[in-house]
């Protein structure tokens, strides 16, 4: 750089300045020159400059700005025509279809797109107004839409969620999604739209809601059948809390009114032994367990039979989620199969104690006759009386020991009547009073009104007193027995919870002591013939048994609740008689004269010690007698001598022919004919519910010779 310093600048100076000027520009020199000298030297320095300046420079200066400028109008016009071939290339890469409006909602600009989305060439669109695009319904409120973004235009998506239709040039309709963006020109505004066609999207977002309904509604369904399955159902997740449950799942283990959701299973069952907790890890490894019945004791000491399986439950991955509990508690099946095994037992122990008393009574039959009659020869020796009076009396003993066992074995014959059942216990109120003893309360609580009963009184009788022994007996040290009546009605629920129970009306007799109870154990037994828990000599164990007997004979029912150190409650439902019956109490007959008579008589009897003693004593009487040892014979020799006016036969005889069969084969031919039936114990074909078929005339055995001459008398005479 050149600096002056006073004086006036030689040729060198000029040579330097051109080549200065040429390189760096006359202003730029300039500037140069004023940054070393003083404002007046400059401005003498420019004048003499422009004095001496030769002539071409300035063209030259002014041709290279000329050229500077033309090269920035082709760089200009380069970046545009790059910036443009930009801007094709983005809408030709954009999946919309691009369109530029005017203010007046006229078309200025559409990209290539349009005629994949709208079926127009873009040139088809511009000019045009932006309403051809949409449907009809939608155009007059277009054109404030429009007024409205270029009163305040910003960047936004049209229909705020709502779905927006756009028109094809076929003229078909379909969903848009637009969003829209202001431009601003020089001297004007513009919006510049962005159209999707979301046919495929819409379609795909009605499929996937279509799928998540029914999902939703397929989940409602599963757990409506969850929830009101028949069947114990619980839905647990990995960490065994609960996700859904049956009400079943809540009735069956005591849960109804709880809310198990979230709830941990061992939470809620904290008594599950450790190897339940096995279990369930196997499960959730993948194992299916299963068992038919297995016992549990619940957290209050309930004892629960359940048949149960588990297995694991899995995602839509297939990924193990938890496990699923199906069980079914079939307590009460387990009960009515003991119900079952017992009652069959008691039926086979009846059917086998019932033929013995049969056998037994047929021998009784002969002793205590014989000895019957014997006694009443050795009229008044006394020596001989001494011998023969033990065996009337022990086969007396047997007799009623044999009663008994037919009570147990309902093979007995009742003589029902219609009573009331509390004036039935105040008449005997005395007697068991005397028999209880002083140190023990008898408290009658008699509901009233109560419904008449029809059954056997004597034996009603005997039941209660044989209820009262075993009470006495019971409380040792003294104590309470509290007798109660009243109407109950057993329902089909109490039929559902025990085999023998048939729903219907019942008059309830309950007997209650505060003795030492009954354990557990034994409580099914006690009414087994020949089962008893007292020392030896003290007792028969046909006591309860003749009770059990008698009602089920009767229709009734027996139920027996005990706790040790507290006492035991036996309650007997007997069937309410029916309506218009008329109530008595039999009468209790003086004894008559031993009747005779002299009519024929055919005694049919297999057991010949038995036959030999029944002629015996008919023909003592006065009466013709003929006898046979079966059906056949019997039937020989009425076809030989012809018909006797009473045939007395016994029910159960060998030869292929029963009593009852025998006595209808005479009667059809001679039916003149009186019929008296003798049995060791009662039959089915002769006896309904204990009670004799009408006009059905027996002689229980074993009888003596007063009561054979009375029932053979009182048939002949009907």
């Amino acid at each position: 750089m050149l600096f002056f310093r006073g004086g006036k600048p030689g040729a060198g100076f000029e040579s330097k300045l051109a080549t200065d000027v040429r390189d760096e520009g006359a202003d730029g020199w300039i500037l140069r020159l004023i940054a070393a000298d003083s404002r007046e030297r400059a401005r003498a320095v420019r004048d003499r400059l422009r004095a001496t300046r030769r002539p071409g420079i300035r063209e030259r200066l002014l041709d290279r700005q000329a050229n500077e400028r033309a090269a920035r109008g082709d760089l200009a016009e380069a970046e545009l025509r790059l910036s443009e071939a930009k801007f094709r290339g983005v809408l030709a890469a954009c999946p919309d279809a691009v369109i530029i409006i005017g203010t007046t909602g006229t078309i200025e600009f559409a990209s290539s797109r349009v005629e994949d989305v709208f079926g127009y060439e873009p040139h088809e669109l511009s000019g045009r107004p932006i309403d051809v695009l949409m449907p009809k319904r939608f155009r007059t409120a277009h054109s404030d839409h429009v007024r409205g973004f270029f009163g305040a235009p910003r960047s936004r998506m049209m229909g705020g969620g709502l779905t927006l239709w756009a028109l094809r040039k076929d003229g078909t309709e379909f969903p848009a999604e637009i969003s829209l963006s202001p431009m601003a020109f020089s001297d004007r505004y513009a919006a510049i739209a962005a159209v999707r066609d979301v046919t495929s999207r819409k379609a795909l977002e009605t499929l996937q809601q279509k799928s998540a309904e029914d999902l939703r509604e397929s989940e409602e369904r599963l757990f409506y059948f969850i929830k009101h399955s028949p069947a114990a159902i619980a839905m647990l997740d990995r960490d065994l809390r609960y996700l859904v449950f049956s009400d079943q799942w809540l009735v069956d283990y005591g849960l109804v009114g709880r809310d198990l959701h979230g709830l941990s299973h061992y939470d809620v069952f904290p008594e599950i032994p450790d190897h339940w907790r096995r279990i369930h890890q196997r499960a959730l490894a993948g194992e299916t367990i299963r068992s038919d019945e297995e016992l549990f004791t619940r957290a209050d000491g309930r004892l629960q039979w359940l048949r149960w399986e588990i297995r694991p439950w899995r995602d839509a991955l297939g990924n193990i989620g938890g496990i699923v509990f199906v069980t079914a508690d079939i307590t009460d099946r387990k009960r009515i199969e003991v119900q079952l095994q017992q009652a069959q037992k008691m039926e086979a122990i009846g059917q086998l104690t019932g033929g013995i008393a049969h056998d037994f009574n047929n021998l009784l039959t002969v002793i205590l006759g014989n000895s019957e009659v014997l006694l009443d020869e050795t009229g008044s020796d006394e020596q001989r009386r001494k011998l023969v009076g033990p065996i009337v009396e022990a086969a007396e003993r047997g007799a009623s020991l044999t009663q008994l066992m037919l009570a147990f074995a309902r093979r007995q014959t009742l003589e029902p009547s219609t009573f009331d059942l509390n004036e039935a216990v105040r008449r005997m109120s005395a007697l068991l009073r005397r028999t209880i003893g002083e140190n023990i309360e008898i408290d009658l609580q008699l509901a009233t009104p109560l419904w008449a009963v029809t059954a056997d009184i004597r034996q009603l009788e005997t039941a209660i007193l044989n209820i009262v022994l075993n009470a006495r007996d019971a409380m040792p040290q003294g104590g309470k027995l509290t007798i109660e009546s009243a109407n109950a009605d057993l329902s089909g629920d109490d039929a559902a919870r025990n085999i023998e129970v048939r729903p219907g009306q019942y008059v309830m007799l309950a007997l209650s002591d505060t003795g030492v109870g009954i354990e557990q154990r034994i409580l099914d037994r006690i009414f087994e013939p020949f089962f008893t828990t007292k020392e030896v000599g003290k007792g028969t164990g046909l006591g309860l048994s003749m009770v059990h007997g008698f009602v089920k004979q009767t229709g009734g029912h027996i139920r027996v609740y005990s706790e040790m150190g507290h006492g035991t409650s036996l309650k007997i439902y007997l069937p309410r008689a029916d309506a218009g019956a008329a109530i008595g109490v039999p009468s209790v007959q003086a004894p008559a004269r031993v009747p005779t008579g002299d009519e024929s008589i055919l005694v049919v009897e297999d057991d010949p010690h038995v036959r030999m003693f029944a002629v015996q004593q008919l023909r003592r009487l006065g009466y013709r007698v003929a006898e046979a040892g079966d059906g056949p014979a019997a039937l020989d020799g009425v076809a030989r001598s012809g018909a006797p006016d009473l045939l007395f036969t016994d029910v159960v005889m060998p030869g292929g022919m029963t009593g009852r069969q025998l006595a209808d084969r005479i009667m059809e031919a001679h039916p003149e004919t009186r019929v008296l039936f003798t049995s060791g114990y009662t039959e089915h074909s002769m006896v309904r519910h204990g009670r004799l078929d009408p006009g059905v005339h027996l002689l229980q055995k074993p009888y003596r010779s007063d009561k054979l001459a009375q029932k053979v008398r009182e048939v002949l005479d009907v």
